[in-house]
């Protein structure tokens, strides 16, 4: 059976995207255990602001004329500012959500990522949604719902704010996926992260002054923040949104369910978590997922 390349490229760049995330994922939870932070929200601020500055300095002494033409094209800075909306809110959203519940709710009811953008398809395109996708979404959000809970449901704490958080951020995520793809389209990977990255930072401090943040910093806080910085925001969502260029926005959510695998997995290496029964076959239903994405047809 021919391989689509296309195809394998845009899989392999999501799931690098999804690793890293799992990755950060980490990192987050020990900034918030030992009191670094006090809120998601300041977080969230100091992150994007951080993030999209640097992309923005790196890119204006390596390529300048390719970061600033976005600001020649009154529609690119337009679509910019709502992609830094929809990201901002799709973080804060998901982690308001794990304040009101916890890490393994939140990560459920982000799994109906996929389940959106499809709908969206299919209304745009008023066509049926693919028998495949259906078919990983279910695998995806059995394989997380076992990854997370290893089986024992009693743990998940679905509170009415829990869930309003949690589907918020399910639809921001998938309105970011869908907008995403057309800036990228005409601004190019790097611009298109680097500008949505800043603005998300300005929404953000409309809600949280950035200067009156009052982070706890020592060398272990330092260190997890830059790699939250550099590699779970810059270089993930670089990952993430060059892979769009090869995938649909319905598939890069449906592959996103590495990211409570690889999560779990760094959780095992650096905060001594083990791994359950029940955890192992969700593992092996997200494989199975990634597996039919990887090598269908095109």
């Amino acid at each position: 059976m021919p391989v689509d390349r296309s195809n394998l490229t845009g899989v392999a760049l999501v799931l690098l995207a999804g690793i890293l995330w799992g990755a950060m994922g980490t990192s987050v939870q020990y900034l918030f255990s030992s009191g670094a932070f006090e809120t998601p929200l300041e977080l969230v601020t100091l992150r994007q602001l951080c993030a999209g500055s640097l992309f923005v300095l790196v890119m204006s002494l390596v390529r300048p004329r390719a970061i600033w033409r976005l600001w020649t094209d009154r529609r690119m800075v337009i679509d910019a500012a709502v992609s830094g909306a929809l990201l901002f809110g799709a973080h804060n959203a998901f982690f308001e959500s794990i304040y009101y519940s916890n890490a393994g709710t939140g990560a459920i009811l982000l799994v109906t990522v996929p389940l959106w953008c499809g709908l969206w398809s299919a209304i745009v395109n008023r066509s049926p949604v693919p028998r495949l996708e259906i078919a990983c979404f279910l695998l995806a959000a059995a394989g997380v719902s076992l990854i997370v809970t290893d089986g024992d449901f009693s743990g998940l704490v679905f509170s009415p704010m829990a869930i309003v958080w949690g589907l918020v951020s399910s639809i921001m995520a998938a309105a970011y996926n869908i907008q995403s793809k057309r800036l990228v389209a005409r601004a190019g990977v790097v611009p298109a992260l680097a500008w949505g990255l800043v603005f998300g930072g300005v929404w953000a401090s409309v809600f949280c002054n950035p200067l009156s943040i009052s982070a706890e910093w020592t060398a272990a806080s330092a260190g997890a923040f830059a790699f939250l910085v550099l590699f779970g925001t810059m270089f993930a969502f670089w990952s993430f949104l060059a892979g769009l260029r090869h995938v649909s926005p319905v598939v890069a959510g449906l592959l996103n369910s590495a990211e409570p695998l690889a999560g779990y997995f760094f959780s095992m290496l650096f905060l001594g978590d083990v791994l359950g029964f029940w955890q192992t076959a969700g593992i092996a239903l997200v494989i199975a997922n990634v597996a039919l994405l990887a090598f269908r047809k095109n």
